[in-house]
């Protein structure tokens, strides 16, 4: 039986990028020290390399400290890419380096036939262009996904016209603008569940997070696997709104809508476990 490869941790990435980045300002201060006006000319010429180098590595860095100060994935994803590229890039301008050394520069010197630069303006607009509508096609995809996923949500917590109406005005929603009203839905959705929570016989303890609140309710049985998901899903994008993230508008019209048929739901079980 093959074992598995351990995981990288921070330091893995922290600890060797700051010995690389001693090394390379150390050896550019002695480049600089030792090399004559001419020499110098050629670590200019260099600086370049150097700059690209240092910046990938330091990205590395922060994105790897910010991924262990708020406990985010992606951050340290991107800390890796960072670091990965870095190596790469390094590893190709040494390897280059060498070669020219061992074999000659004249080996690096590639002879480019004339362009014409129309042409050449041409296709790089066309790539522009390419490149834009692929992007275009990729974020409308992505929108489009995510809204079905919403949604497949909303057709599964479901209730009548009427008690999303009587809500919308209950609540006041009609007077707001659509991402304040996700703040208040959060605040109100978190109000049921703890008063759920409690009917049911769950002692939350401070603090008492509601992803806890749904996963005990959820072992209960008093929540379906679906609502809960649902009431999840909702109460984490209600609080990015809540931490000063704008949802586009259609975006949370749907969002709005699936919260107050939570909330909806939650009140009625709210009510069976009362009587």
């Amino acid at each position: 039986m093959s074992e598995s490869l351990p995981m990288m941790k921070p330091r893995d990435v922290i600890t060797p990028t700051a010995t690389l980045l001693g090394l390379i300002v150390t050896a550019l201060g002695i480049l600089l020290t030792l090399a004559d006006e001419s020499e110098k000319v050629i670590v200019r010429n260099f600086a370049f390399i150097f700059i690209t180098v240092v910046g990938l590595f330091v990205c590395a860095v922060i994105f790897t400290v910010f991924s262990s100060l708020l406990k985010k994935t992606k951050l340290w994803s991107c800390a890796l890419i960072f670091y990965i590229v870095g190596w790469a890039f390094l590893g190709t301008i040494i390897i280059l380096t060498l070669v020219g050394y061992a074999y000659g520069v004249e080996i690096l010197q590639f002879q480019l036939p004339q362009f014409n630069l129309e042409l050449v303006s041409l296709v790089s607009a066309l790539v522009s262009i390419l490149v834009g509508i692929v992007s275009f096609f990729v974020q409308y995809r992505k929108a489009s996904a995510y809204r079905k996923h919403i949604s497949e949500l909303s057709r599964k917590v479901e209730v009548w016209p009427k008690e999303r109406d009587e809500a919308i005005t209950e609540l006041k929603f009609e007077s707001l603008d659509l991402n304040d009203s996700l703040v208040i839905l959060r605040s109100d959705i978190e109000r049921e569940l703890r008063g759920l929570a409690r009917l049911s016989g769950i002692r939350m303890r401070k603090p008492y997070p509601i992803r806890k609140v749904v996963t005990d309710l959820k072992q209960k049985d008093v929540l379906s696997p679906e609502l809960a998901y649902s009431i999840l899903f909702v109460y984490n994008v209600c609080s990015k709104v809540v931490h000063g993230e704008v949802i586009p508008e259609k975006d949370a019209q749907m969002i709005r809508e699936l919260g107050i048929n939570i909330l909806i739901n939650l009140r009625k079980i709210s009510e069976k476990r009362r009587t």
